[in-house]
């Protein structure tokens, strides 16, 4: 199969691996222009195996587009791209665009789907790979594989548990394209779609007159390697659910400090102790 791959980051290189290893023809990698390395993984899988990498600023542009049909693919392989591509694109290679999401579609469409899942104190999640329209994941499903969310589990625990699956689904969702039986794909059910925008800096901000549970969920939904969850000038990456929470009655709701130097945040529905935070200023 002659494959285009584009994308950005770690995960996206996973798949790039088990593409190459399940022999397939990758003609070309490319990734948007960031001011960042987070491509360096793709970058580096390319250069070993002698595939063509280009980082691109306009992915709809005649020239681009040109330089795409020029190369003929079967598929294009889409994983952690945060771009939207035309209608001109979609349909140069002999299948169209398939793209790896992690949530459960419809669930989840959009930006951040592996921290909103947990933001939102779900107990499941998962990977799916569908068909590209020119809507936001909203293409038939090819596979889809379910992830169990521990009560407990921060965002890279999740994400460790997702690895494995990315360097399987994609490659068996090509076998099942290839068999070219349509009835194997999934109409998705629209009604019971979510939307979910990028993170951003509100998102991050522990809100103390909330549950303590919604703390916990969003502290464990953007810790470590993302921003981390903010309550005051502190970033807090990581809490621990106070049972017997009974001596903070008297304490006023948000961080409070024993002369131990335990640090606690109080809210009106319960407490959770401070395992590890930063400074905003010391990150």
């Amino acid at each position: 199969m002659k494959i285009i791959l584009f994308g950005e980051d770690g995960f996206s290189s996973i798949v790039l691996q088990s593409l190459i290893e399940e022999k397939h023809n990758i003609l070309g990698v490319f990734c948007p222009f960031y001011n960042n390395k987070i491509h360096i993984k793709l970058s580096k899988i390319c250069e070993k195996n002698n595939i063509s990498f280009k980082i691109t600023s306009d992915f709809s542009s005649d020239v681009f587009i040109n330089e795409i049909t020029s190369l003929q693919p079967d598929v294009g392989v889409i994983c952690h791209f945060q771009k939207l591509i035309k209608k001109e694109l979609i349909n140069i290679p002999k299948y169209g665009f398939i793209n790896l999401h992690p949530s459960l579609l419809p669930k989840y469409r959009g930006m951040s789907p592996q921290h909103w899942p947990i933001i939102n104190g779900d107990n499941e999640t998962g990977i799916t790979v569908h068909f590209v329209d020119e809507n936001t994941d909203t293409g038939d499903i090819i596979s889809q594989v379910k992830i169990p969310i521990g009560k407990d589990e921060y965002v890279f625990e999740l994400q460790n548990k997702m690895k494995p699956i990315y360097s399987t689904i994609v490659k068996e969702s090509i076998d099942v394209i290839l068999k070219e039986d349509k009835t194997k794909y999934v109409k998705q059910n629209h009604l019971k779609g979510s939307y979910y925008k990028k993170l951003k800096e509100d998102h991050l901000k522990i809100n103390i007159n909330k549950s303590y549970m919604d703390a916990y969920n969003l502290i464990k939904g953007v810790s470590f390697p993302y921003p981390g969850a903010r309550l005051d000038n502190l970033i807090i990456w990581k809490v621990i659910p106070v049972v017997d929470n009974k001596s903070f009655f008297n304490f006023k709701n948000g961080i409070v400090t024993l002369e131990n130097k335990e640090k606690f945040i109080k809210f009106n529905d319960g407490v959770l102790k401070i395992v590890k935070l930063n400074k905003s200023n010391e990150r």
